[in-house]
């Protein structure tokens, strides 16, 4: 009796903390805070590291008073209307994970026209999910959010990961780029803590008989 309680406590671990064991883990994005290189003198911009950048789009080292705070570094990216920062991840889209994509969005103090920040999750050539959050204010930033599972994209999974930074009207400021991944898969550690529980517990009851 207290061997099959012991079974079934054991199977019940595996299945209420396989998720946990599969654990988060951050997807290396470079130059996630557009800090390389140095822009040098405050108020001019230059070209990115690790990003791709298409029509007016660039990083900058802002002068005094343009932002309110800045949420990583000393420097921002921005985009112009039609301006895309983009950058091709050198990890696929997994089987089963869950991702979370986390961007800062930001509006200069001096902007005048309409916001329209636009943040994008490829997987290849494929739109896979777009950030949402509530619009700045003047001289501050709003941290936007995706979260997608590849569950629903399987024709995608082996594509590399690309995250797009574009403005649809006017300037937008992006900073602090994150990207986070969930695997529903169990790791290989949790099978063999159940497995070698099973082990001792079979084995034990064999040597009572």
């Amino acid at each position: 009796m207290r061997t099959s309680f012991g079974i079934a406590l054991l199977v019940a671990l595996f299945v209420v903390t396989s998720g946990a064991w599969a654990g988060t883990v951050p997807v290396t994005v470079p130059n996630n805070s557009f800090e390389s290189p140095s822009c040098v003198t405050a108020g001019t911009s230059c070209t990115p590291a690790s990003w791709t950048i298409v029509g007016s789009a660039n990083q900058w080292l802002p002068t005094a008073g343009q932002y309110n705070s800045i949420p990583d570094g000393s420097q921002v990216a921005w985009a112009n209307t039609g301006g895309v920062l983009e950058q091709v991840l050198t990890t696929d889209l997994a089987a089963n994970t869950t991702y979370v994509l986390s961007v800062d969005v930001g509006l200069r103090n001096n902007e005048v026209n309409t916001f329209g920040g636009i943040v994008d999750l490829y997987a290849g050539t494929t739109l896979i999910g777009t950030a949402t959050g509530a619009t700045p204010t003047f001289g501050n930033w709003v941290d936007w959010t995706l979260t997608v599972n590849s569950a629903s994209w399987g024709a995608e999974v082996g594509e590399p990961l690309e995250i797009y930074l574009s403005s649809s009207t006017n300037q937008t400021s992006f900073d602090d780029v994150t990207l986070n991944a969930t695997s529903s898969v169990p790791e290989p550690a949790m099978f063999a803590l159940v497995g070698a529980g099973l082990l001792g517990l079979v084995t034990r009851r064999r040597f009572a008989k």
